[in-house]
């Protein structure tokens, strides 16, 4: 991070988010500012201090994943004065254009959770029916055994280890496939509001 001091550490992230709320600006730059200032009182001067934080765009990050989506649409089409008779109409006439666009943006984000929801779904599936094959490929050995088929028990035996095997190879990596698609999620949300924090 380019090294700055405090005030211009806050006009970063003020910048940066200018298109929100005044109060949840305020609220949020209060918030870094104590912070700097907490670990001033611990001993660092002010430059170490800002050194020692975030980044602007971190702190931004941060911030987006606090706010509610809907806040930061309701503020940013909020008109900044009174609406006029002919801006009224014209907003009236373009309906039939930005309606079905918001719609279909709200649509393609639904879309986007929804696949993502099922994609996981559908991993957690082939997950628990690697080892359910696996479990009942190793116990249905015991019967071909009593039955004298020990090229099939064998056989049995190897395809179950086959499927156990592939099984914890996908439970090692449920967490991070789970963590990954939270993220997606996540920074889908967030992409959404810095296009509408953006510089007005």
């Amino acid at each position: 991070m380019k090294q700055m001091n405090k005030q211009e550490y806050l006009t970063a992230i003020r910048e940066k988010i200018k298109a929100m709320p005044a109060e949840d600006i305020e609220r949020f730059t209060d918030y870094y500012s104590e912070m700097i200032d907490d670990r001033i009182e611990d001993g660092l001067s002010e430059d170490d201090a800002v050194a020692d934080m975030v980044s602007p765009d971190d702190a931004v990050e941060q911030i987006l994943s606090e706010m509610p989506l809907a806040k930061i649409v309701k503020e940013k089409i909020k008109p900044k004065h009174e609406l006029k008779a002919w801006e009224v109409i014209l907003i009236i006439l373009g309906s039939p254009v930005w309606i079905p666009l918001l719609i279909t943006a709200a649509v393609l984000l639904l879309t986007l959770w929804i696949v993502a929801f099922t994609l996981l779904v559908s991993f957690y599936v082939v997950v628990l029916s690697f080892v359910v094959a696996g479990i009942c490929g190793i116990v249905s050995v015991i019967p071909l055994f009593i039955a004298h088929c020990p090229y099939a028990a064998f056989l049995m035996l190897g395809a179950a280890l086959i499927g156990t095997g592939i099984a914890i190879l996908f439970i090692v990596s449920v967490k991070p496939v789970t963590v990954g698609i939270f993220k997606v999620c996540k920074a889908s949300v967030n992409g959404i509001k810095r296009m509408f924090v953006k510089e007005k």
